[in-house]
């Protein structure tokens, strides 16, 4: 009654204005509505509706008025994320106003720190070894026992625990690995074997082998977009070129004042730590930070299936994703690749470069920085180009690194020059690093969410085979070949490394979103299954706008 009364009293004062290009007929129709409705307006019904009308609408004001003083008590008692979500989404409609900008800033700043922490607590080995085997009286064949045991242990639950990374929240394992590294770290000052200290340490390299993929599952909840997570992920991997640096200013300088048990007990207390630091702070994704701060009928929609996964279905899951998947075998083998070539020159340049070129150990020495700090500058150009350039896909950065690998490897063969070598020395790692930071989240884009994990260990574990391949095979080589023969086979193994990722020139990431100003097409697909949902009876958009949960005016503009 209260809506006929109001469309009753508009027609009868509001004029429209006609437009000067109607027609005769238009007008005409125009004038015989103008003269129904004052006839309607000039009805006994019509009066009796509209002080019905007024009579509703006093009752309305009244009770609004009542109830003011006491909604301005409750928004006061709310947090400022809820009383922005109250105020620009009506019925739990998600919003587009939404801001983790904040959140997933700081959550970068956590993982980022934690990483280091982890390196910190793995890379002290060089620190307390030498004062253990003369308190020992072990030798070094003993002595590379420990080191041995660490990269089989890290190597293997590599392609292991991918499944339980992808079943576990990603906070609650890198709470759990730092506080198993503090522990081992602190059971070590305290051993009096080899054999126990073998066998703590490969205990390590099980909890460091959850590390960097529950840290990549946090990343990729809060970047989700493949078309811009490149630069960032880049800028997440020189956690790795801090850490490595960090760890002989602080273990060196504790070790000097404390002795050498302070090598394990200063990086056990800093993992400690930010193990109770990330257990106060880290949320691990958006869907966390909804969960507490009331913000969560949508994030929580979304994120609540990808963690569905049922033991009768894994295995086929894993088999179709994974162990089938054509793409992840092509990166394997470019993983393979790319690792012996990094490897080969990380363990041989010293004695090649020496033999070779006949330069001192610190000249070598240069030549390595030069690689490390190529491989910092490539790494963070590599993924800025795979976002610019080629809208996220990573397969045309890694083709193309891996290619430019086999000049510079020839390069290195026959210069002389020291200036010329570092700077060949540079262009490895400048194209080499990049390849390894992009196969690990390549590998986990082409994969369901649920599965990244496994996907990128099980590339890792063909990675960890080719670094293994770069040891004695090619100091067998080096043997019967010569240095020449070692350079030409890596130059080779290069060009092979591009030929593997040609095929994946195109490959987009899974789910890729195509990102708009106010929302993704995947909004826009979810309000449109939502419309045919509510309207499955007919209507189409005039049911979903008549439906009982409408369209804002915010959805609306990111339709």
């Amino acid at each position: 009654l209260l809506d006929q009364a109001r469309r009753r009293a508009a027609h009868t004062t509001r004029q429209p204005q006609m437009c000067l290009s109607r027609s005769a007929s238009e007008r005409s129709l125009v004038q015989n509505e103008q003269s129904s409705s004052s006839s309607l307006a000039a009805s006994p019904a019509h009066a009796k509706a509209a002080a019905a009308a007024s009579a509703v609408e006093a009752q309305l004001r009244q009770r609004a008025h009542a109830a003011a003083p006491e909604a301005a008590r409750q928004a006061a008692r709310q947090s400022p994320l809820r009383r922005a979500r109250d105020e620009s989404s009506d019925d739990g409609w998600p919003s587009a106003t939404f801001d983790t900008s904040r959140w997933r800033w700081r959550e970068f700043a956590l993982i980022y720190g934690a990483y280091m922490t982890l390196l910190l607590a793995r890379k002290n080995y060089g620190f307390w070894l030498p004062s253990v085997l003369s308190e020992l009286g072990a030798g070094k064949g003993e002595a590379g026992m420990l080191g041995s045991t660490f990269e089989i242990a890290y190597g293997s639950c590599a392609l292991l625990n991918g499944i339980l990374i992808d079943l576990v929240p990603p906070k609650a394992l890198l709470v759990g690995a730092l506080l198993t590294s503090a522990g081992v770290n602190v059971a070590l000052g305290s051993a009096g074997s080899l054999g126990m200290m073998a066998l703590l340490w490969g205990s390590n390299g099980v909890a460091q082998s959850f590390g960097w993929p529950s840290i990549t599952n946090v990343f990729l909840a809060w970047f989700p977009d493949p078309a811009s997570r490149g630069s960032w992920y880049s800028l997440l991997s020189t956690c790795q070129n801090a850490g490595a640096a960090l760890v002989p200013l602080v273990v060196s300088a504790t070790v000097a004042r404390f002795g050498w048990r302070a090598a394990v007990y200063t990086p056990a207390a800093a993992a400690a730590a930010a193990a109770f630091v990330l257990a106060a702070l880290l949320f691990g994704s958006p869907a966390a930070v909804a969960a507490v701060h009331g913000k969560g009928d949508m994030q929580v929609a979304r994120d609540a299936p990808q963690r569905k996964l049922g033991g009768s279905g894994l295995a086929s899951m894993l088999g179709k994703h994974v162990l089938l998947n054509g793409e992840l075998w092509l990166m394997g083998a470019s993983y393979f690749c790319i690792s012996l070539v990094r490897t080969s020159l990380s363990d041989w340049s010293a004695i090649f470069l020496e033999e070779a070129k006949g330069m001192q150990m610190h000249t070598a020495a240069r030549c390595l920085f030069a690689m490390e700090s190529g491989g910092f500058v490539g790494s963070l150009v590599a993924g800025a180009a795979s976002d610019r350039f080629f809208a996220g896909r990573r397969g045309p950065v890694v083709c193309i690194c891996s290619s430019l690998l086999v000049p510079a490897l020839v390069a290195i063969l026959v210069l002389d020059s020291p200036l010329a070598l570092q700077a060949a020395y540079a262009w490895v790692g400048f194209c080499a690093f990049p390849v390894h930071v992009l196969l690990g989240l390549f590998s986990r884009e082409v994969t369901p969410q649920h599965l990244s994990s496994s996907a990128g260990g099980f590339v890792k574990c063909i990675a960890q085979v080719g670094g293994a391949v770069a040891g004695l095979p090619l100091g067998f080589l080096q043997q019967r070949a010569g240095w020449r023969g070692v350079f030409l086979l890596t130059a080779c193994i290069s060009a092979a490394s591009a030929l593997a990722t040609l095929p994946l020139w195109f490959t987009m990431a899974q789910g890729a979103t195509i990102t708009a100003r106010h929302g993704t097409v995947a909004d826009f697909q979810q309000m449109q299954q939502a419309g045919s949902g509510r309207a499955c009876g007919g209507g189409g958009l005039a049911a979903l706008d008549s439906s009982s949960r409408p369209l804002r005016a915010a959805d609306k503009k990111r339709l």
